[in-house]
């Protein structure tokens, strides 16, 4: 039969869910020596606090007795050391103090006392305590609000808000009662508890049977779990699903992530495999440093370090009986360092620099510590980054026996050096120091071997490209020479080393054998492909003309007579292609315009129309199209000449198209001015800035400009935000942005997007849930928020609306400046809140500013779309030309104007162009030709002056004469 749930359990199942089912199942194992530390300590803790809750206030207690109805009836102001028992639970309390408010007792109520040893309570104390109020509030019949929480030798006194964590608390008791059944029993999943868990060996023996994924103590609870939903349960499966990456070009080690496929793949095949290039320092010396002590008190009693210079090896040893002996061992270890000029100090971890920092300002020679510092090398770092031995995990034990080296004592590790410590502080015994030096030079000595056997792998400091098949007997492989069991297609160019071989390849691909081997047997494919290139070659020539037109001058351009001689020449003719819109469809048009020479009387100048040299072979309307279809539509170049040639038989190129958009870009440049110089004189601006990636410079940043109108890009090759106060130095209205610092040197009121720092605290909450502190100010900060911006959704962004809420930011930022958080999170958000106090709530004193910068985002979010097609691809002129185009295509959007019809219209001014719609109709094209055009047929003149006519009488205002 299960045993009863205890507080033993509770406390279990916080730490590990598959202890709790195995100690519900009666089960028992071997405490370790820090665990029966860690309950003598708590005994001696909860005795403490019981004598200073008692003799605090000299108040009634009751001590040892049952949890009941009756007893609780009773009113004593504190009960210790009582249990609670009923047909599933026997609970142990460590204390319940006496507190007003109403319950099944009466007017008063209890509320828990949790006793923790620990110097630093973490969420599962917290959580015990919330498991405490729940049991207790089914006695009382009044669940507590508050609950205290005693920790540290100092018995300091916390008192914690409860009722948040109730509904978990309800879901674990549940999850406890249930895990009796078999179907209900958790997985077995490693963790940090394990190294004092008296089931440790037990645990560990059974996930080695099951090649358990929770093997690899690299990997968090959150990970295992991502990786069982996959269907990924053990090692070896997860071996099977590393690729190797695409490697960036210098990349620095600690952004080297790790990873656990890899980890999993040098398990499996039993070999060291090298991630990328790692990077180890030269000098004369080097000093391995290894740092003892007891977290918990925060003291560091044992200092180590061998000395390596050359072949010379020097041992040092540095002992502390007492926290205040600390500083002297720190100054004797400073003056065996400062003896080397040229050195570096390898730790592993950063447990032994903490310490260095921690003791830098009271050594008194905080130059050398710097330089010690900015000497130091952490090993850990290097391997995590770049080396994957086939260990479960990183730490020095695990490598350093792989390495074939062995420790003094077989148990030894940091936990144990622990409890031979506080073994040594109750005996001072010298058995016992000699286990903690010689542990110390243990560490020290494995620390110099691994280090070592690094410089092997890396012997010129980098590994380089050339494989490393065996270093010290050990079997090593760069990642880089494996190749991925499932490979995708590679559609680049292949390098051949035969040139044979480049050769046949270069024959093989379909272009080449439709076009040259096919042809040569096939009679049929070789005349239907000299008819497609004879057509093609003639292409535009071969186009029906639509229009005739001929071009003549009334007055000589050198001297201005009338009197002129027309020479024909049936040579001068010109073709002139174009795409005309109705309200039924788009037609092709081919207009071919011819001339004659013209000789002046007066002065016997000869000449040609200047209306018949400016003439262009493509005309507006059909630029406009395509660049309409690629900036609206981000069609490719090639994809619109493809489109114009099987839709209007048009045979045109990529680099027409090219050129199109640089000439339309040039075309609409006042455009473009005009819009910035209407922003900045407008009363709203919103920014924002993204990058992007050009050929030949790298990484550049578009920035975007919007008002509510209108929106303009610029282009920058920085991120440097220098060119902002000249750029807007004229501008007087509401700039509104995100926090990045750039925007603070513009002289004008602004508005922070708050939607940016709500992102910003949600993503800190998300990754901080217990940070009750943060929670608590995002609640006050969201209520606040909330109040505001319903009234905005009721009455819009006005400002006799909006004022009154200025009262509620008052006292908002009373309250917080009043406010000191512990927790760094929160702190640093209270003091972001405060410093940007006058740029947080600008929009309740203006009218239509809004409160985040949506204008700017939204515009954004145009060019990235583009950007994914071309990045890295585009010169800097030609991204300037499409950021022209791009922001006059924005502002269309904003403004609900057609792009494609104000692009025909050929009007420059957006605004202009608006006044002239009817009813919201954009004004029909206007087509118009060159002055002194002679039609050949009158007929086709009058036919097309009186459609002109007709458009012009739709297009004018109502009213208008």
């Amino acid at each position: 039969m299960s045993a009863k749930i205890t507080r033993e359990i509770l406390e279990s199942y916080l730490t590990c869910r598959y202890k709790s089912s195995l100690q519900l199942a009666g089960e028992r194992g071997v405490a370790s020596d820090y665990d029966l530390l860690l309950r003598e300590s708590r005994d001696r803790v909860r005795k403490n606090a019981a004598a200073k809750l008692v003799c605090d206030k000299q108040r009634d207690f009751l001590q040892g007795v049952v949890v009941t109805l009756e007893v609780l009836r009773r009113g004593v102001s504190l009960l210790l050391d009582m249990t609670y028992e009923e047909d599933q639970l026997k609970i142990l309390f460590d204390g319940l103090q006496r507190s007003n408010g109403s319950s099944r007792l009466g007017d008063f109520h209890y509320i828990p006392i949790l006793v923790y040893e620990g110097k630093r309570p973490g969420k599962e104390q917290k959580a015990l305590l919330e498991l405490l109020a729940l049991v207790l509030t089914a006695v009382q019949g009044k669940e507590p609000q508050w609950g205290i929480l005693i920790y540290g030798r100092d018995c300091e006194i916390h008192k914690v808000k409860l009722g948040r964590g109730i509904a978990q608390a309800n879901r674990t008791l549940k999850q406890i009662k249930e895990s009796r059944e078999p179907e209900n029993e958790p997985k077995l999943r490693l963790n940090p508890h394990c190294q004092i868990c008296e089931f440790r060996d037990r645990c560990h023996a059974e996930a080695m049977s099951k090649d358990d994924l929770s093997l690899l103590r690299a990997m968090s609870e959150n990970e295992v779990s991502k990786y069982n939903r996959r269907g990924i349960f053990t090692v070896t499966q997860l071996s099977c699903t590393f690729r190797p990456r695409r490697r960036v070009p210098r990349q620095k080690q600690q952004d080297q992530p790790h990873q656990h496929a890899l980890q999993a793949l040098a398990i499996r095949d039993k070999k060291i495999y090298v991630l990328g290039s790692p990077e180890l320092p030269v000098s004369a010396v080097r000093i391995y440093f290894d740092v003892e002590g007891d977290p918990e008190r925060g003291f560091d009693y044992l200092l180590g370090m061998i000395v390596e210079a050359g072949d010379i090896h020097n041992k040092y040893s540095f002992w502390a009986d007492r926290s205040a002996d600390e500083p002297l061992i720190f100054r004797r270890f400073l003056d065996v360092v400062s003896q080397h000029e040229d050195f570096h100090l390898y730790s592993y971890g950063s447990y032994d620099t903490a310490f260095l920092r921690r003791m830098m300002k009271s050594s008194g020679r905080e130059e050398l510590v710097k330089r010690i510092l900015a000497r130091s090398v952490n090993v850990l770092s290097i391997i995590r980054a770049h080396i994957y031995f086939p260990t479960y995990s990183n730490s020095l034990k695990d490598v350093g026996r792989y390495l074939r080296y062995e420790w003094a004592e077989p148990d030894a590790s940091g936990i144990q050096s622990i409890v031979w410590r506080r073994q040594w502080e109750d005996t001072r015994s010298t058995i016992l120091k000699k286990k903690l030096v010689t542990y110390n030079f243990d560490d020290c000595f494995a620390l110099q071997k691994v280090t070592q056997f690094l410089y092997a792998l890396c012997p010129s400091s980098t590994l380089g490209a050339q494989a490393v098949e065996s270093v010290g007997g050990y079997e090593v492989s760069l990642v880089e020479q494996i190749d991925p069991q499932f490979k995708r297609p590679d559609w680049r160019e292949v390098n051949f080393a035969i040139k044979d071989f480049d050769f046949i390849n270069e024959r093989a691909y379909f272009d080449y054998q439709q076009d040259k081997i096919f042809i040569r047997t096939d009679a049929a494919r070789k005349r239907r492909m000299a008819l497609q290139q004879s057509t093609r070659k003639r292409g535009k020539n071969r186009l029906p003309v639509s229009r005739n037109a001929k071009i003549s001058c009334q007055k000589c351009p050198s001297c201005g007579g009338s009197d002129l001689r027309i020479k024909p020449d049936g040579r001068l003719a010109r073709l002139a292609y174009d795409l005309i819109f109705s309200p039924s469809g788009v037609r092709r048009r081919v207009t071919r315009y011819t001339t004659s020479w013209h000789q002046c009387s007066l002065c016997k100048t000869e000449f040609l129309p200047e209306e018949y040299l400016a003439l262009e072979e493509h005309c507006h309307s059909l630029k406009s199209w395509a660049i309409y279809m690629h900036v609206a539509h981000r069609m490719t170049f090639s994809g619109i000449a493809e489109t114009l040639y099987d839709c209007y038989g048009l045979p045109l190129y990529t680099p027409d198209i090219w050129s199109w958009k640089a000439s339309l870009a040039q075309y609409y440049e006042p455009t473009y001015n005009l819009l910035l110089k209407r922003m900045v004189a407008g009363p709203l601006i919103h920014a924002d800035e993204t990058d992007v990636h050009l050929a030949r410079v790298g990484k550049g940043y578009v920035w975007v400009f919007a008002s509510l109108d209108e929106v303009v890009f610029i282009y920058r090759k920085s991120r440097e935000g220098g060119f902002l106060p000249e750029l807007l130095k004229d501008f007087r209205g509401v700039l509104v942005s995100d926090f990045y610092a750039a925007y603070d040197s513009i002289d004008c009121e602004q508005q922070k997007c708050l939607i940016h720092l709500l992102r910003d605290f949600n993503n800190d909450l998300m990754s901080s849930p217990w940070d009750e502190e943060l929670k608590e100010l995002g609640s006050q900060l969201g209520v606040l928020l909330r109040t505001i911006i319903a009234t905005v959704d009721r009455y819009g962004l006005r400002r006799r609306n909006l004022h009154k809420h200025r009262r509620d930011v008052d006292i908002f930022y009373e309250l917080l400046s009043k406010q000191q958080w512990r927790s760094e999170l929160a702190e640093a958000y209270r003091r972001r809140v405060i410093k940007y106090r006058n740029k947080l709530f600008t929009f309740l004193d203006h009218d239509d500013v809004p409160w985040n910068n949506n204008n700017a985002e939204h515009a954004v979010k145009r060019f990235a779309k583009y950007r994914a097609m071309v990045d890295g691809r585009y010169r800097e002129a030609g991204l300037h030309h499409y950021l022209v185009l791009l922001s006059i295509y924005v502002t269309c959007e904003f403004k609900r104007i057609d792009f494609l019809k104000f692009l025909l219209s050929r009007e420059t001014d957006i605004d202009a162009y608006a006044l002239t719609k009817s009813n919201g109709t954009p004004a029909p094209q206007v087509e118009v030709y060159p002055a002194g055009v002679h039609w050949r047929h009158p007929s086709r003149k009058q036919t097309w002056e009186r459609q002109v006519s007709q458009r012009q009488r739709q297009a004018s205002p109502k009213g208008a004469l």
